[in-house]
């Protein structure tokens, strides 16, 4: 219980990382952007709005993390269905970064982290109420 307990906090922490998205200017950004040597975004409201909506529903589903994480057994199907969307967030992912033509340095991190923390929730989960 305790492993999938872990997993299921480092999804939610990576999750609420998101929440900086949410309220840093573009300048900050496009300072990001430069470090890990990726284009500059667009100064366009589409995108401002873009980047905190994602930012915005990446803190809420990190909020879910955390409610499974303090009781998984309360949780029952949730738990197994986190691990199953975690897999699929990382396939598209990794999937939409490569049909992009994204450098790999850009999108593996997200789409490796997300298939083997889910794997790895799904993986305990079934360990133990199995």
């Amino acid at each position: 219980m305790r492993a999938l307990k872990i997993c299921l906090w480092i999804a939610a922490v990576g999750c609420l990382l998101s929440v900086f998205g949410m309220f840093l200017p573009i300048s900050v950004w496009q300072s990001f952007a430069k470090v890990f040597g990726i284009e500059t975004f667009p100064d366009s409201p589409l995108v401002v709005y873009a980047v905190r909506v994602m930012s915005a529903s990446y803190v809420a589903v990190g909020v879910f993390f955390i409610i499974l994480a303090l009781h998984p057994v309360k949780y029952g199907v949730m738990v197994p269905f986190s691990g199953l969307a975690a897999v699929f967030l990382g396939v598209v992912c990794g999937i939409t970064g490569l049909a992009a033509g994204m450098p790999a340095l850009w999108f593996l991190g997200d789409s490796l982290s997300c298939v083997a923390l889910g794997v790895l929730i799904f993986v305990f989960w079934k360990r133990y109420f199995q």
